[in-house]
């Protein structure tokens, strides 16, 4: 089962005032990361299937298709921990944001405030995390 964590961040306004949030990611076991590579190869080789139908755009679309689903697959594998959102108060406007982050999003990163739209950067507590 995936677990959810959360950890400390920083959210640094560029007047150097910053202020502590909460990252809240997920990280899945290998059986997990099987699956939900697996479940990309099914959908990839299904399209594959499906476009074997459609005249002319056979000859590229199948290939392209046959091809991707195993890279796609090995690339959703290889992704052990995802960045679901971060809570914290914006060090500008001091209102309390919500920010989603996108699965393939990794700190440091540059972002707006949903409230004053200033821009922000989250960033480690005590630089990089390493895992």
């Amino acid at each position: 089962m995936s677990e959810s964590t959360s950890e400390a961040i920083v959210i640094k306004c560029n007047e150097s005032a910053a202020s502590v949030a909460e990252l809240h990611s997920r990280t899945f076991s290998n059986g997990e990361r099987m699956v939900r590579a697996g479940k990309i190869l099914a959908i990839c080789w299904g399209l594959a299937l499906i476009t074997l139908f459609i005249p002319i755009a056979h000859f590229f679309l199948v290939p392209t298709f046959l091809i991707a689903g195993p890279v796609m697959a090995f690339m959703k594998y290889k992704v052990e921990t995802v960045l679901e959102e971060a809570h914290g108060v914006c060090p500008e406007c001091s209102e309390s944001v919500d920010i989603e982050l996108d699965p393939g999003d990794k700190l440091p990163k540059r972002t707006y405030c949903p409230a004053c739209n200033k821009p922000l950067q989250l960033m480690y507590h005590d630089g990089p995390s390493q895992s």
